[in-house]
């Protein structure tokens, strides 16, 4: 049975008292469930920025990267994430490379919203799957980025 691992992000406190949380698990267990996977770890990061690419630099994602570049992350796992922008919001270039760091690593990535995978093998056979993810990661960016903006005026 593969082997599944549910990435939870969230970038203020008051995002806590939210839903946010069971939502992301309660997809994340039918996601699980529905394709027959091992749930193995719930990654968190709370209050961890990725805008600024601090949770690839020392959150619990980067925890997961430097296990799966160890080989103790088997190849052929899951890395299960409500959209992409919970990976990160940080400018194209970086956001691209990070996706391309996880899925050279052996990793699926899967996207819940709008139940995407992207793997080796997924974008070997439609390389628009690359295009989309930069689109939308473009988009997450500039999202967050008008946000800064407007808080600090």
């Amino acid at each position: 049975m593969p082997k599944a691992y549910s990435y939870i992000r969230m970038s203020t406190p008051e995002q806590l008292k939210g839903d946010s949380v069971r939502r992301q698990q309660k997809a994340t267990d039918d996601y699980v469930k529905e394709h027959n996977l091992e749930l193995t770890d719930i990654i968190q990061d709370h209050g961890v920025s990725a805008f600024k690419g601090k949770n690839v630099e020392f959150g619990a994602l980067s925890s997961f990267l430097n296990l799966a570049e160890s080989g103790a992350i088997e190849v052929g796992s899951f890395l299960i994430v409500e959209s992409l922008d919970r990976l990160t919001r940080q400018n194209v270039f970086e956001a691209i490379s990070l996706l391309n760091k996880i899925i050279r690593l052996g990793i699926h990535v899967v996207t819940l919203i709008d139940r995407r995978i992207y793997s080796k093998e997924s974008v070997e056979k439609n390389e628009a799957d690359l295009m989309i993810a930069s689109i939308i990661m473009m988009w997450s960016h500039e999202e967050s980025r008008t946000k800064s903006v407007r808080l600090s005026a």
